[in-house]
């Protein structure tokens, strides 16, 4: 099976089921204002932006995945047996047959799995260069399904690095990536604040409420539930904290544009300038590796937490002309429905890797002039007309 079809058969067929249960949400919680349409065109922007460099990157991660498991794994190197993966159910003259080893084996991967991903997750809210890959996904100061879309263009390589032990354990990449997609399947699920409490699952299991707490800036929320699909991780490792109220959604510090550009760079732009205005080696690396809010003496020490007005707490919602808007969303609507023709001409062999990269490199410039326009920015124009340039040229090339 080709790397374009394991992702076409985990992910990919889930988006259709993604959007339309965003859309039910919209629906069902008008009444609450569950959605904004600049809000949510910006986490599915993002959402565009990260399908175009997972391409890329996750076919790197299975050549080294695979690489490590062929030449390192416990049974290149000690010469144990293959790690079973064949499926647990099989069809067999005789009727349907269970295969416990199977089982297990399969359950050992999904459960190693959220177990790396509850620590990968949480690396990414103590360390601060982490943080930078992740902060995208928190940035909006909303909580529904359209945020779960909202992903950071380079989080997958972090993410599939903290994975990589597994490949020495033998473990085959598609196994892996099969357990990774359902992990992240279900995390879809958590990010709505239409559904409350859910009785026993809430000490097992991740829900909506565990998972809203995870998105507040409350000082009592944050770096709270990690959690991938068990809620047990953080409840052993002191991470837990229950909904009391509903939270104040987004960053400490809030981020007041809807560019989705912006909303994947700015904590690696401010982390540069840090490093460079530090002068000791010492605290530019405590810099990268110490939590987000930790500053030397040298620039005055750690950050404190905001408290947080509720009366006086506006989200960020600049005002634009109908026209401006209309316009944002029609573009919009035309770059989702281009990603998808692209992503389809790839898995069919029709352009190539470069072609599609170099497309990604467009969808880049092209959501930072349409971010100009869903903030209201005045003297977008000119970055719209070399947008269309740039498209020109490389359509030109698929000739």
């Amino acid at each position: 099976m080709s790397v374009c079809d394991m992702q076409e058969t985990i992910l990919d067929k889930a988006v259709p089921f993604f959007l339309g249960l965003a859309l039910l949400e919209f629906l069902w919680g008008r009444r609450r204002s569950v959605y904004r349409w600049n809000d949510s065109v910006s986490d599915l922007a993002t959402g565009i932006l990260y399908s175009f460099t997972g391409v890329v990157i996750t076919l790197g991660a299975i050549l080294l995945y695979d690489k490590i498991r062929i030449y390192y794994s416990v049974q290149s190197l000690f010469h144990f047996g293959e790690f079973p993966s064949s499926s647990p159910l099989s069809k067999t003259s005789n009727g349907w047959e269970f295969n416990l080893e199977s089982f297990l084996a399969w359950t050992f991967v999904l459960i190693a799995v959220d177990f790396i991903y509850y620590w990968f997750h949480r690396a990414t809210h103590e360390i601060h260069l982490l943080w930078a890959c992740h902060v995208t996904h928190h940035s909006s100061e909303e909580f529904n399904l359209t945020v779960a879309l909202r992903q950071s263009m380079f989080q997958r390589i972090f993410e599939y690095a903290f994975n990589l032990p597994l490949a020495l354990l033998g473990i085959p990449w598609w196994m892996f990536f099969i357990c990774h997609g359902i992990l992240k399947i279900y995390q879809f699920w958590v990010h709505t604040r239409l559904i409350g409490k859910l009785g026993w699952m809430e000490k097992v299991l991740l829900t909506p409420s565990h998972h809203r707490v995870h998105h507040g800036r409350d000082p009592e929320y944050l770096d709270k539930n990690h959690g991938g699909i068990l809620i047990l991780w953080d409840r052993w490792f002191g991470t837990y904290a229950e909904e009391k109220k509903e939270p104040i959604y987004g960053l400490t510090e809030p981020l007041p544009t809807f560019n989705p550009i912006w909303a994947n760079l700015h904590v690696y732009i401010s982390l540069w300038n840090l490093v460079k205005a530090t002068p000791s080696w010492k605290d530019k690396l405590l810099l990268l590796i110490k939590k987000p809010d930790w500053r030397p003496d040298s620039l005055g020490g750690e950050k404190k937490v905001p408290e947080i007005n509720r009366s006086t707490y506006v989200k960020f919602d600049p005002t634009i002309s109908t026209s401006k808007k209309v316009y944002g969303i029609l573009q919009f609507l035309v770059l989702a429905g281009l990603s998808v023709y692209l992503l389809k001409l790839l898995k069919l062999g029709k352009i190539s890797l470069a072609m599609y990269s170099g497309f990604g490199v467009w969808f880049f410039f092209a959501f930072l002039s349409l971010g100009l326009v869903w903030n209201g920015r005045p003297k977008m124009e000119k970055w719209e007309v070399l947008k269309f340039v740039l498209l020109g040229v490389l359509a030109w090339n698929l000739k």
